[in-house]
C-alpha cells in the first residue's frame, strides 16, 4: 500500500470497463422523477466494487438518493463524492458508440462521471486505501427539474463531508472554485379593463406592448452597464422571453418578459430582488401601467480559494496524471458546488467529462477521459487524506481562457 502503487494503478486504468458501466446507465431513461433504476445500477456498482456500507435513501418517491460510505483504518477526515442521478427531459437518439465516442443522454451531464467514480473506488480498495479517514459517496435526483430537493434534505441531516468533488462540470484542466448566483424572474406588465379593438381606444390608454417596451429597453441598460462593469451587483441580466397580444388589431390587457439575473460571489440575490423591483417600480410610474415583478431567487453565489486543501490535492492529483497544471476559472454553469458551499460550510470544486455537449441534442463523452477522471478521483482522495501537513501542488496554469 502506498502512493507510488497508486500512481502507478491509475496511469493504468482502462477506460473500457468504465465505458461498459456507463452505457448501462446510459440506456436507462431517467428524468427527474424517475431516477429510481438509475439508483438502483449504481448502488449495485458500488457494492460489486466492494463496498460494503450502500444505502437507498427513500425520502423522495421515485428519486431515491444513493448514500455509500468507505471507512479507512484510522481516524481522519472526510472526502465527499457528489453527482445527480437523473437527466434532463428531452429525448435523445438511442444510445451508441462510434469510435472512441459515445452517444446518449446524460453522457456528460453526467452519468459518465459516475461510472468513474464506481472505477476509482475499484482503484483505491485495490492499494488498502484509505488508510486515514473516510470516503462518502452521495448521488441524488431532482437536479435537472425539481430544486436539487434531495440534496438540500441531505445536508440538513448532517450528511456530507469535509470537502467535496462533484462531478457535473469541470472537465481538463479547469479549476473551477466559484460560481454565480442566480435568479429567475418574470414581469407582468398590465392594464386594468378589457381587450378592446384599437380604434375604440381613447387617448391614454395604457399599451402594455409599449409599456413592455420601455421596460425591456430599462433592463437592457442595465444588462449593458453589467457587461461594462458598471453595474451593481456585478454579473450580467439576460432576456429571453416577451409575449404579449392575442389579435392584430386589438390592444392587449397584458404582457409578459422573462429572462435571469446572474451575480457574484460577495453579492446576494436579495440585492438582485431589490435592483429588479426598483426598475419595475420606475417603468410603471413613467407608463401609467402596473407592473408586478415576480422574483424567484434559485442560487447564492459561492467562492472557494483554489489554495483549499481539496483544491490543491485536485490539481496535484491531474498533474500527475497529465503533467499539466490547472486554470481557475469560475462556473458558467449552476452546480451543486454552491449547496455545499453555502449550506454544509465546506469546501467545494469540480471535476467531470468535457461539458461542452451537456443538455444538447448530440450529448457525449469522450471514452479515454474516463480513465482520467477515475485517477483523478482516487489520486486527489488520496492527497486529501494523506497524514501530510502541506499537499505540494504545482502553480496554478495562469492561461487566459
Amino acid at each position: 500500500m502506498s502512493l507510488d502503487g497508486l500512481l502507478a494503478r491509475v496511469r493504468a486504468i482502462d477506460p473500457e470497463p468504465i465505458a461498459e458501466l456507463a452505457t448501462r446507465m446510459l440506456e436507462l431513461w431517467t428524468p427527474p422523477g424517475h431516477e429510481a433504476p438509475m439508483s438502483e445500477l449504481a448502488a449495485q456498482a458500488l457494492r460489486d466494487a466492494g463496498v460494503e456500507d450502500v444505502t437507498l435513501d427513500e425520502e423522495f418517491a421515485g428519486s431515491p438518493s444513493v448514500i455509500a460510505r468507505i471507512p479507512g483504518k484510522r481516524p481522519g477526515p472526510t472526502m465527499q463524492w457528489h453527482g445527480h442521478l437523473d437527466a434532463i427531459t428531452s429525448p435523445q437518439g438511442p444510445v451508441r458508440r462510434e469510435g472512441e465516442t459515445l452517444h446518449g443522454r446524460g453522457a456528460s451531464d453526467m452519468k459518465g462521471a459516475i461510472a468513474a467514480m464506481v472505477e476509482a473506488v475499484k482503484v483505491l480498495r485495490a492499494e488498502g486505501l484509505p488508510d486515514r479517514g473516510s470516503i462518502l459517496i452521495t448521488w441524488h435526483g431532482l437536479h435537472e427539474e425539481g430544486g436539487n430537493v434531495p440534496l438540500h434534505r441531505l445536508i440538513e441531516r448532517g450528511i456530507h463531508g469535509d470537502a467535496v468533488i462533484t462531478g457535473e462540470l469541470g472537465s481538463g484542466g479547469d479549476l473551477i472554485t466559484s460560481g454565480r448566483g442566480l435568479t429567475f424572474w418574470d414581469m407582468i406588465v398590465r392594464r386594468e379593463g378589457d381587450s378592446l379593438h384599437e380604434t375604440n381606444a381613447v387617448a391614454g390608454t395604457v399599451n402594455p406592448i409599449r409599456a413592455g417596451m420601455r421596460l425591456v429597453q430599462r433592463l437592457y441598460q442595465l444588462a449593458d452597464d453589467l457587461a461594462a462593469g458598471r453595474g451593481d451587483p456585478p454579473g450580467t441580466l439576460f432576456i429571453g422571453q416577451f409575449t404579449s397580444g392575442d389579435y392584430y388589431n386589438r390592444v392587449p390587457i397584458s404582457a409578459h418578459v422573462k429572462g435571469t439575473r446572474r451575480h457574484l460571489a460577495g453579492y446576494t440575490m436579495d440585492q438582485v430582488r431589490v435592483e429588479l423591483e426598483a426598475i419595475a417600480a420606475e417603468v410603471a410610474a413613467e407608463t401609467g401601467a402596473i407592473i408586478e415583478p415576480q422574483i424567484h431567487g434559485f442560487t447564492e453565489a459561492y467562492e472557494v480559494s483554489p489554495e483549499s486543501r481539496v483544491a490543491r490535492a485536485l490539481r496535484l492529483a491531474h498533474h500527475d496524471l497529465t503533467g499539466e497544471g490547472m486554470r481557475v476559472r469560475p462556473s458558467r454553469a449552476v452546480g451543486n458546488a454552491s449547496d455545499f458551499v453555502r449550506e454544509a460550510g465546506i469546501p467545494a470544486t469540480y471535476y467531470g467529462m468535457a461539458y461542452a455537449s451537456a443538455h444538447s441534442d448530440y450529448e457525449q463523452l469522450h471514452v479515454p477521459e474516463l480513465a482520467r477522471v477515475a485517477g483523478a478521483y482516487a489520486l486527489a482522495t488520496a492527497y486529501f487524506l494523506d497524514d501530510r501537513e502541506e499537499i505540494d501542488a504545482p502553480p496554478l496554469d495562469e492561461t487566459p481562457a
